[in-house]
């Protein structure tokens, strides 16, 4: 049997951690709009989309009445809603939650998290601009952008696609984000066969090994293991 576990360049550090991208733009430019379309592009060809709608005001998400509302309103400070269909969770915070630990911890399961908003974070943003409501773009662009979206002629060196161009942006972002973070940070070979593994297991094997052989002496922080094992008991 031979492991290897390797951090290969582009991939994200964490193989449970989808890859996140910010859709961000002016009030009523059509960020909500173009998810709408653009989540049944990506589920279509076959990926699982998670978003996060960044909100800055006080948080209002349960109905007042309902027993969840009034677990809340009890003092609870985690309430859940849960069923055979869906799960809900409202729980306090001290302070605008960290976007990664939130896709870390709740977007397992998912290829892409699209964000609606955090545009002040260093997050890979596609910003969307139409012209009837605003004049210009959002100020400030700097290499965090990686798109645009807009009814506007193309300028600079952005890739730019049309307001219904969602088949195009779907390309862009499984190219782009969510191919490269498909490829696992640990394989694994049996008899010269390849066998696929779950994030769990891949996480849990890779983990396991660089932690071991970190711990020996002249193996601290390797960049990649190979580890050979032989399970032949009529070998000599």
């Amino acid at each position: 049997m031979c492991w290897a576990a390797a951090p290969w360049p582009g991939r994200r550090v964490d193989p449970v951690t989808p890859p996140i991208v910010s859709l961000i733009g002016k009030p009523d430019s059509g960020k909500t709009t173009l998810l709408e379309k653009l989540i049944p592009e990506l589920n279509r060809q076959g990926y699982r989309v998670g978003t996060i709608k960044h909100h800055v005001h006080r948080f209002e998400m349960d109905k007042p009445g309902k027993d969840t509302w009034r677990h809340k309103q009890a003092g609870a400070r985690v309430v859940a809603l849960a069923s055979p269909t869906g799960l809900g969770i409202i729980r306090d915070t001290d302070g605008d939650p960290d976007v990664r630990r939130l896709a870390a911890h709740a977007f397992t399961d998912v290829d892409l998290v699209i964000t609606e908003g955090y545009k002040r974070l260093d997050l890979p943003k596609i910003e969307v601009y139409r012209t009837a409501l605003h004049a210009e773009p959002l100020a400030g662009r700097d290499a965090t952008w990686t798109a645009m979206v807009s009814d506007a002629p193309p300028t600079g060196d952005l890739p730019w696609f049309g307001l219904d161009d969602v088949a195009g942006l779907a390309r862009f972002l499984i190219n782009t984000f969510i191919k490269p973070a498909e490829r696992p940070l640990a394989t694994l070979m049996v008899d010269g066969q390849h066998i696929p593994l779950n994030s769990f297991v891949e996480t849990f094997l890779r983990q396991s090994v660089v932690g071991m052989i970190g711990a020996l002496k002249g193996c601290r922080a390797p960049r990649e293991i190979t580890v050979t094992i032989r399970n032949d008991p009529d070998a000599d």
